[in-house]
């Protein structure tokens, strides 16, 4: 048998990819995200369904009804921000979105600064994966394609 060795980093991303989510206190959420202070968001969750956007045959997300109470999530520097506009931190100039991936997700890979700037122009549709465990720190925040 080979020993090898990895930084903790490395570790810690084997760790989350081979733990279930629920082993790990993840939680996945869709809706509505407002800001908070500098390094915080609030999260109102609602409904999700992902179909087809009029004839075109493009896909986007509908967020329908409310399904919880909102959440003050905080962020820090780790967190993988995704945005379907190609200019980090600007809103989407308008339908069909500059950079949107298969699933109707953000696809612009961003830094959590560029979450505050666009935050700061008001609410978005997002999926957020959040650490529940202590208190919700965000790991993934992906902005959603929205007909």
């Amino acid at each position: 048998m080979k020993a090898v060795l990895v930084s903790a980093a490395a570790a810690a991303t084997l760790l989350v990819a081979t733990t279930p989510a629920s082993a790990t206190g993840l939680k996945t959420v869709y809706g509505w995200a407002k800001i908070s202070g500098n390094s915080h968001l609030i999260l109102t969750p609602y409904k999700a369904s992902l179909g087809e956007i009029g004839e075109s045959g493009l896909l986007g997300w509908s967020l329908d009804k409310k399904t919880g109470k909102p959440v003050r999530i905080a962020y820090t520097e780790g967190l993988d921000y995704r945005q379907v506009n190609k200019t980090c931190g600007k809103r989407a100039a308008g339908y069909p979105y500059d950079s949107a991936t298969k699933k109707a997700y953000g696809k612009t890979k961003c830094d959590p600064i560029h979450l505050w700037q666009r935050l700061k122009k008001g609410r978005m549709a997002v999926r957020v994966v959040f650490d529940d465990t202590k208190r919700p720190m965000a790991v993934r925040v992906w902005e959603l394609n929205l007909p």
